[in-house]
């Protein structure tokens, strides 16, 4: 399984994303979008997110994650849970700071049955420029090491945005 996709659901009012594959920015606008319809929603009362069946996770998505455990906080509601029982995708999980604003578990009891797949949608180039510099700004914001890791990324997306 190379191609990625990320599978969504509801279970007693908490949101649950399955990723699978190997996950890249193509998705995120779709992904952003769906994000937003849920947080606006007055019934969440929570998230979980699988990454037991990903391959690989680029930073445009970790930042996407990063930004859905801040609204998570903002809105008052509970930690994010990340599954994950894979140790390389644990590593890149501990080296960007998730272990501080996500609740990691390596298995848990969810339903899963009946998820639908969010389907990738086009993005004009600005919309998708400005995605991927507001997912790396909120890794930045996640800690110091990852300040100093995507600053000449935000840079070259700033930069890219202004011309």
């Amino acid at each position: 399984m190379s191609d990625g996709q990320i599978l969504h659901g509801s279970h007693n009012g908490v949101e649950v994303l399955r990723y699978r594959g190997d996950v890249r920015h193509t998705i995120c606008v779709a992904l952003d979008r769906y994000l937003q319809q849920l947080l606006e929603r007055t019934d969440l009362h929570g998230f979980v997110v699988d990454l037991t069946d990903v391959q690989s996770i680029d930073s445009t998505n970790l930042g996407i994650l990063a930004r859905l455990a801040r609204a998570m906080q903002k809105a008052g509601l509970p930690k994010v849970t990340l599954i994950s029982n894979q140790p390389d995708i644990n590593e890149l999980l501990e080296a960007v700071g998730f272990d501080q604003v996500f609740n990691i578990v390596d298995r848990q009891d969810t339903e899963t049955e009946d998820l639908d797949e969010i389907q990738p949608e086009e993005a004009g180039d600005q919309r998708n420029s400005r995605l991927l510099l507001e997912a790396h700004r909120a890794l930045m914001d996640l800690n110091e090491q990852n300040r100093a890791l995507f600053k000449d990324v935000v840079k070259a997306f700033e930069k890219e945005l202004k011309s």
